[in-house]
């Protein structure tokens, strides 16, 4: 099943010491975390969240200009 990057972000935020493989450190993973929930978190650092923890991208990006 595949999911959006923020419910597969929102998933790993739910299971205790989720930042323990990451690059982060507990203070930033909670800063990281606080501001996923204001909604103001860059995708890439969520995006090495999850990798780190074992989540791959499904589908690549894909872009178009607005007619």
């Amino acid at each position: 099943m595949m999911k959006t990057l923020d419910e597969c972000f929102t998933e790993l935020i739910a299971h205790r010491g989720w930042w323990k493989e990451s690059p982060y450190d507990r203070k930033s993973a909670s800063v990281h975390k606080k501001l996923f929930l204001q909604g103001k978190l860059p995708d890439e650092t969520k995006r090495i969240y999850l990798q780190v923890a074992g989540y791959e991208k499904a589908q690549p990006e894909m872009w178009r200009i607005k007619s």
